[in-house]
C-alpha cells in the first residue's frame, strides 16, 4: 500500500484547518454568552436587592406613619373622653340645679299661701335672725314685697335694741360694723350702706352690729323705714352664744 503524498498530507490538514476554526469560534461564543447570561443574572439580583431594600424602607415608613396615627388616636379618644365626660357632668349639675330651683319655687309658694304678702307694695319681713357674738350682734333679715312690676322699693333698716345699762331699762339705736368674717357681711343690694335697700320682691342682708360698752341686750327691733315712716316692724329676743 501506497503512502499518501507530502502534497497529499497538507491538502487534508489545510481541508480540517476551517473546521477548526469553526469550533474554536461556537466554543467561544458559547463562553461569551454564557458569562453574558452570568453578568445579567448578577445584574438582575443586584436589582432585585435593591427593590428589596426599596420595599422594605417603604414598610418602615409605612409602619411608623401607621403608629403615628395611632398616637393621634388614642389622643382624640381621650380628648373625646374627656369632653364627653365633662358635658355628662355640666348635664348633671343643670338638672341638680334646676330640680333644686323648681323645690325652691314650691317651697316660696307653699310659704306664701301660710303668711300672705299683704296688700300689693307692702313689706314684709319673712325672715329674722339674731344671735351675739361677745359685743356684737349678727343678724340675717329676709324682706318680701308683693310687687312684681314698677318702682322699687327704697328704704332703710334700723335696729333698735332693748336691755339694760347702767341699772336702768334702755332702748338705743345700733349701727352696723365690721363682723370677725368680714367676707361674710354682706346686702343683696350691695350698697355702700349696709342698711340701705332697694328692691323689688325680695331682698335678703347679713351684717353685724355693734353693741355700746356695758350694755346688756334682751331684745332686738327690726322697723323698715321708707323715708321717717316705719312700714312694718317684728321683735326677737336674742339668743346668747359662745
Amino acid at each position: 500500500m501506497t503512502e499518501p503524498s507530502e502534497s497529499s498530507r497538507v491538502a487534508s490538514a489545510r481541508s480540517r484547518f476551517p473546521g477548526a476554526i469553526v469550533l474554536a469560534l461556537a466554543a467561544g461564543l458559547l463562553l461569551g454568552a454564557g458569562g453574558l447570561w452570568a453578568y445579567q443574572g448578577f445584574i438582575q439580583q443586584d436589582r432585585r436587592a435593591d427593590r428589596i431594600q426599596q420595599a422594605l424602607q417603604d414598610l418602615s415608613r409605612s409602619q411608623e406613619s401607621l403608629r403615628q396615627m395611632q398616637t393621634e388616636f388614642e389622643v382624640l379618644r381621650g380628648q373625646l373622653v374627656l369632653e364627653e365626660s365633662t358635658r355628662k357632668g355640666l348635664e348633671k349639675s343643670l338638672q341638680s340645679t334646676q330640680a333644686d330651683l323648681a323645690h325652691t319655687r314650691e317651697q316660696l309658694a307653699f310659704y306664701e299661701q301660710l303668711l300672705p304678702p299683704g296688700p300689693s307694695g307692702s313689706v314684709s319681713i319673712r325672715a329674722l335672725d339674731i344671735s351675739r357674738r361677745g359685743d356684737l350682734l349678727a343678724y340675717k333679715v329676709l324682706l318680701q314685697r308683693n310687687a312684681t312690676e314698677g318702682k322699687a322699693f327704697s328704704g332703710r333698716l334700723q335696729f333698735q335694741a332693748t336691755g339694760r345699762q347702767g341699772g336702768k331699762t334702755v332702748k338705743i339705736d345700733l349701727s352696723p360694723t365690721v363682723g370677725p368674717d368680714p367676707a361674710a357681711t354682706e346686702s343683696s343690694g350691695e350698697q355702700p350702706d349696709p342698711l340701705a335697700l332697694n328692691f323689688n320682691q325680695f331682698q335678703r342682708a347679713i351684717g353685724w352690729l355693734a353693741l355700746p360698752e356695758g350694755f346688756q341686750p334682751t331684745s332686738l327691733t327690726l322697723n323698715i323705714l321708707e323715708g321717717n315712716t316705719i312700714r312694718v316692724s317684728r321683735q326677737a329676743d336674742i339668743a346668747q352664744s359662745d
